[in-house]
């Protein structure tokens, strides 16, 4: 009887083996030939809303440039801009990457792609847009700032505000905007749109005395944009996927899409705080700088 049972044991056993061998075997053979078949890497990175902290792309811009396994490198973007200082640092690093790593760097948005997340864009090779994407929106703002004075006269409520300098209050809420003080902040505004508009002329060969058809703050579809120059070609991610097939050689092998690793909110944090530590005496220091740039963050394009 014990024999019986060994025998059956064998069998089913046996059975077993049977059928899951082909699922085995073609496993191995698929990850065999996956190992020996060439491969493209592309570098993959999204920028999804507003860009108030140009250090995470930075990282993984970086990463990719200098990573010589790697072809090229989508950037897709879904964004209306962001802090303006961060924007254009940014475009300015891509730039710069551009020159020290050469390697084609293709955009790439499906609905939304304006003001500072344009300028990034248009820092890159080539920007591919669908026909009804919205693009543009080429200007700069401060801020909106809320007037409470009404409103606290109203339940008899006084404010006081003690400052040095006659502009350190100039976005209070509770006090009137002197002439002197709306006009600091819009020679703020009118210099950063200066400087977004002749950044965006110069990459993507514009002319400056026709600002007022492509800039100005106004927006564009895909189309619109396509026939003002603002964006190279029309199409789908398949479409920016075959551009950067045509620069990068052999053109015909199949990609792999390499992502910047997963993070948790805290490491995120962590490493936002000490990507420039050689800069800063102390954590402290760091912190409280975080702290004081609040202001120019308001800037936004």
């Amino acid at each position: 009887m014990p024999k019986i049972n060994d025998y059956l044991k064998t069998i089913i056993f046996g059975l077993i083996i049977i059928q899951i061998a082909p699922f085995i075997i073609s496993n191995i053979k698929n990850q065999w030939l996956y190992s020996l078949e060439g491969r493209n890497k592309i570098g993959y990175i999204c920028i999804n809303g507003t860009v108030e902290n140009a250090a995470p792309y930075r990282k993984s811009l970086t990463n990719y440039f200098k990573d010589n396994s790697i072809k090229a490198i989508l950037l897709k973007i879904e964004s209306p801009g962001g802090a303006a200082g961060s924007c254009q640092a940014l475009a300015f690093d891509i730039e710069q990457l551009k020159k020290d790593f050469p390697k084609p760097i293709i955009s790439y948005t499906e609905n939304l792609c304006t003001s500072g997340a344009y300028e990034i864009a248009a820092a890159t090779d080539h920007i591919v847009a669908t026909g009804s994407a919205v693009i543009g929106s080429i200007g700069a703002r401060l801020m909106t700032i809320f007037k409470f004075q009404n409103f606290l006269k109203q339940y008899d409520i006084n404010c006081e505000e003690i400052s040095s300098g006659i502009f350190k209050n100039s976005l209070s809420s509770f006090s009137d905007m002197t002439s002197e003080q709306r006009a600091m902040l819009q020679s703020i505004v009118d210099d950063t749109y200066q400087q977004l508009s002749k950044e965006i002329a110069h990459k993507r060969h514009l002319q400056m005395n026709k600002i007022d058809y492509w800039g100005g703050g106004k927006v564009f579809t895909g189309q619109q944009a396509y026939d003002l120059k603002l964006v190279d070609v029309l199409g789908s991610k398949t479409t920016a996927i075959n551009l950067i097939k045509k620069n990068i050689i052999p053109s015909d092998r199949k990609i792999e899409w390499v992502t910047p690793p997963a993070k948790s909110s805290f490491s995120m944090f962590w490493n936002d705080l000490n990507e420039e530590e050689e800069d800063f005496d102390t954590l402290e220091t760091s912190l409280f700088d975080s702290f004081c740039s609040a202001f120019f963050k308001r800037l936004q394009i």
